[in-house]
């Protein structure tokens, strides 16, 4: 029998935790030991989650010959000196998105990760659920035919609150990185580079974005994508084919479910949130077709195994999510908020009935 694959993880937050949850749903792997600067919360954390070791120094857990790979889910602006740390010591690292909060720093990973032939890949775990690639063999199959327009809005309505991270500067906040990459990179996923780029943002009262939207033109098709924290959204992902039209249902960051309409249906239907969506999805239309996708856990277990996977064939990145798709979405995400930020927009709740 294979030995385990033996984790270690950097950091003690929410992340953290559905990560360790999710890797005890996975019999072939292992949480090998957890690291924070605080020593009593890594204690906390081993105990809770069963972890072999704690560490309060991340050289000593890199270090660590009995730590197969590590997993990074600490505030954005530490992504990258931590990352590049692991690297140092050869370790396979898992970094949770954004990969760094600047191109120049995702490139620095890049580089530094192909000079010690070492693995690294952002956690963006959205790529890797059974939803999101049915959706992607369906698309290679030509069983939606041409991509024509991708449509995506991720919101989620968080108070203006100046000390937390979602609006601090300093902790790499704003909507763009904490929720425009995954719409970003599910479209670079599906269209790969895209040939224009554009877009605006609006300022929060502590400078970064509120809300960021983002056009982008591929040969033959568009897409138009946006996040924001001024409001909740349908936080639906959908794919406009010329023979058919895919949905990734809310919310689509970890879908279970994957609705296909004929291109007719799709027009006619009522633009409304979650539970029209839902009660639609269970009507025997003409044109539908729905497959579910359930899964226990948060669904970062997907992105775990493909990891262990790579790791252990010796691989230094994933055809899946690779590296340079990445720095691909932070270059969007940089051209767009170089550009002089528009009016705050109204701040609400929207209604999702």
């Amino acid at each position: 029998m294979e030995k385990r694959f033996q984790w270690g993880i950097v950091g003690t937050g929410g992340i953290a935790r559905h990560f360790a949850g999710d890797l005890a749903l996975l019999p072939e792997a292992a949480l090998a030991g957890i690291c924070s600067r605080n020593l009593e919360k890594a204690k906390a954390f081993q105990a809770e989650f069963g972890a072999a070791r704690a560490y309060a120094d991340l050289d000593a857990m890199a270090g660590d010959p009995g730590i197969d790979a590590i997993y990074i889910a600490t505030p954005n602006t530490a992504h990258a000196d931590q990352a590049l740390q692991v690297i140092a010591h050869g370790k396979p690292v898992l970094v949770e998105k954004p990969l760094a909060t600047s191109v120049a720093d995702a490139e620095r990973i890049a580089s530094a990760a192909a000079n010690r032939s070492c693995f690294a890949m952002e956690g963006m775990w959205t790529r890797f659920l059974p939803a999101v690639r049915a959706a992607k063999r369906l698309i290679g199959d030509g069983a939606i035919g041409t991509i024509t327009r991708i449509e995506a809005d991720l919101s989620y309505y968080h108070d203006e609150d100046l000390d937390d991270r979602f609006f601090n500067a300093a902790l790499g906040g704003g909507s763009a990185l904490d929720l425009g990459v995954y719409p970003l990179s599910l479209t670079l996923h599906l269209l790969g580079k895209p040939q224009e780029t554009s877009g605006r943002w609006y300022a929060s009262k502590s400078g970064v974005d509120v809300r960021s939207e983002f056009d982008l033109q591929f040969a033959g098709a568009q897409a138009h994508l946006s996040c924001g924290f001024d409001r909740d959204g349908a936080n639906q992902f959908v794919i406009h084919g010329s023979k058919a039209v895919l949905r990734l249902e809310a919310p689509f960051l970890k879908a279970q479910k994957l609705v296909r309409f004929s291109p007719g249906l799709f027009a006619v239907m009522p633009k409304g949130g979650r539970v029209v969506a839902k009660i639609i999805s269970r009507l025997p239309l003409p044109g539908l077709q729905v497959e579910r996708f359930p899964f226990a856990g948060n669904g970062l277990q997907f992105e775990a195994a493909a990891v262990m996977e790579a790791v252990r064939q010796g691989a230094t990145q994933t055809d899946i999510m690779p590296l340079t798709d990445s720095i691909k979405a932070l270059r969007i995400i940089e051209v767009v908020l170089a550009t002089k930020p528009q009016p705050a927009p109204l701040r609400k709740i929207q209604n999702v009935l």
